[in-house]
């Protein structure tokens, strides 16, 4: 499946995986009462895979002797599944106006792990871009009545929501790097659905061992009752995934990434639209001026 024609498309791809993105937050956080987080994440997995594993039947590459694909697929599907889990763990008890943007410090780490692995480090954009990322998120967690004091900052680092979203941050920028490696050696689709069969076998041992009758979560009346926004929430995470694999396989993961976190506005917006969350001024400008700090994270001097 070689989509280098199509490379000028890049950033539409990406842009449409950071509205699928937000659209799967705020779905998230309307089914977040109803369910234990662990079955939820479990469920967009599964209902993720069911909408994906159909489009692979005709053509498919898994190149399972290859001992790089193997580790970027396991790997990544752990550090994915860890990732889903702090997600929406951070959704249920915070805003998502406000877990929204605090993901786009994901291209931040995305660098940070490059330069452990290539030894890179980011010029004067970079850390120009480091320091509006910082102020941004500042801005991003203020309140009325906050003034210039340090209370943000202790909301955004010991708010409930706050060191989850960041952990999901790190998680899912380890899971870009290893997935343009699988990419590289398979194609954006067969990738997504073997990373999507491996999450939910990962998710399943995770939370059994944390709690030995998890199973039992599995199969409930709010299921039943809820099962078209559980098959809508897939159907977007499913979406999501798929637009930011190809993506990925058409430019840079720090560009695509930096891209993607267009979803922190998004979610600024539909968390006020379908949550009535407050503080949109302060969300908006932070928000805006944090993506200006991942873009000049990518911008090449």
């Amino acid at each position: 499946m070689d989509l280098s024609e199509y490379s000028h498309l890049w950033v539409v791809f990406a842009l449409l995986s950071a509205f699928f993105h937000a659209s799967r937050l705020a779905v998230t956080k309307r089914l977040s009462i109803g369910f234990t987080v662990q079955a939820l994440t479990f469920y967009i997995n599964i209902a993720s895979l069911a909408v994906t594993f159909p489009l692979i039947i005709r053509y498919h590459h898994f190149p399972l002797e290859n001992p790089e694909y193997l580790t970027s697929v396991l790997v990544g599907g752990v550090v994915s599944g860890v990732g889903g889990w702090s997600l929406n763990h951070a959704i249920k008890v915070s805003e998502i106006s406000l877990v929204g943007p605090l993901m786009t410090l994901t291209p931040g780490f995305v660098v940070l792990i490059e330069w452990l692995i290539t030894g890179d480090l980011p010029g004067g954009f970079g850390l120009l871009g480091i320091s509006l990322l910082m102020s941004g998120g500042y801005l991003l967690s203020m309140r009325d009545g906050d003034g210039f004091s340090s209370l943000p900052l202790q909301r955004m680092f010991r708010g409930p929501g706050g060191l989850y979203a960041m952990a999901a941050a790190a998680s899912f920028a380890a899971a870009t790097t290893l997935g343009r490696i699988g990419i590289q050696l398979s194609d954006p689709l067969s990738f997504a659905v073997m990373v999507g069969m491996v999450n939910p076998i990962v998710l399943f041992v995770m939370f059994s061992v944390q709690n030995h009758s998890f199973y039992r979560e599995l199969i409930t009346d709010d299921m039943r009752r809820e099962i078209r926004p559980l098959l809508l929430l897939g159907l977007l995470f499913a979406l999501m995934r798929i637009a930011d694999q190809i993506a990925l396989s058409l430019t840079l993961a720090s560009y695509a990434m930096a891209v993607k976190r267009t979803a922190g506005v998004f979610s600024v917006v539909l968390g006020r639209v379908f949550f009535n969350e407050q503080h949109l001024p302060a969300k908006l400008v932070g928000s805006a001026i944090m993506l200006v700090g991942v873009f000049l994270l990518t911008v090449q001097p």
